[in-house]
């Protein structure tokens, strides 16, 4: 699952079923409500509006894959009690993913510049398309936790046709459970978020992901799209704000995007693990805010 209180996903094998979502509407809407001083539950829900719900993006009818489409918090509600703090579905654009990603591999210490070191965790990954752009990149592992049972499904088999198509080996896999009772692999990590789910559960999955990190190397990083629950991570002093950066999309994005939207907000954070000089670790450089 993933979003900004209102996510995207579409379909190309069968060209059916297009829901083209993206988050930049939301970055949007999140800075406008915040102006008007709105609540941040209110800021995790983006407007049900998508004209161009029905685009195929360029990355499915490349790959054969079915990542696209909208979905709101209503369609995916289910049984689990969680499922009452989604923000529906929605795909980030690649050139979106793709930037962020660069950005935040600038921000490596130097001790830790080895990706192949890092596993990449997608909470709430929908249909996975985050997860088949990670893999482009050499994380050890490339890892998808998904509460809806349709949506980890479709994630699969996108996985499957992905990796015939680019003859890819990457480790990835998707999980179908609640994001709280994940057991995280062992850090090095990247979790990325895409506005999954309200502060509430957003809050709940810092303080694990702070409690792991504190039990062993620290390091933890949080790659967050549409951030509408930022100030969740940071006001317990657990996680510190890297950089946060309004990414322009590609024309291809842009054109699929189901909003009209034409940048989407994101923000890097890094648990901040105390030295025993009692200094925090700083990155080798900071991405500069777009």
């Amino acid at each position: 699952m993933n979003a900004h209180g209102e996510p995207a996903a579409f379909r190309a094998d069968s060209f059916s079923v297009f829901l083209a979502c993206q988050l930049s509407f939301t970055s949007a809407i999140i800075e406008k409500c915040s102006s008007k001083g709105e609540d941040a539950h209110a800021l995790a829900r983006a407007p049900k509006i998508a004209p161009n719900r029905n685009a195929l993006h360029p990355f499915d009818r490349k790959y054969g894959t079915d990542t696209g489409g909208y979905l709101s918090p209503d369609d995916l509600r289910g049984g689990a009690t969680s499922d009452a703090m989604n923000n529906g579905y929605s795909a980030v654009g690649p050139s979106v993913f793709r930037v962020a990603c660069r950005r935040w591999r600038e921000t490596l210490l130097s001790s830790t510049s080895r990706l192949e070191a890092y596993t990449f965790v997608d909470v709430g990954a929908g249909k996975g398309r985050a997860l088949l752009l990670a893999a482009e990149s050499p994380f050890r592992k490339v890892i998808g936790v998904e509460l809806n049972e349709e949506l980890a499904r479709i994630a699969r088999r996108n996985i499957i046709i992905w990796k015939r198509t680019t003859r890819s080996r990457g480790k990835i896999r998707v999980l179908e459970q609640d994001a709280l009772d994940f057991r995280w692999p062992r850090a090095p990590l990247l979790v990325y978020l895409n506005n999954p789910f309200e502060c509430e559960l957003v809050e709940k999955l810092a303080a694990r992901l702070a409690s792991l990190a504190a039990s062993g190397p620290g390091l933890v990083d949080l790659l967050y799209v549409n951030p509408a629950c930022a100030d969740t991570l940071t006001k317990n002093g657990n996680f510190e704000l890297l950089w946060n950066a309004q990414i322009q999309m590609d024309e291809a994005d842009q054109q699929a995007d189901p909003y009209g939207a034409a940048s989407d907000r994101v923000a890097a954070f890094r648990f901040r693990t105390q030295r025993p000089g009692g200094n925090f670790p700083r990155p080798t450089a900071r991405a500069p805010a777009a």
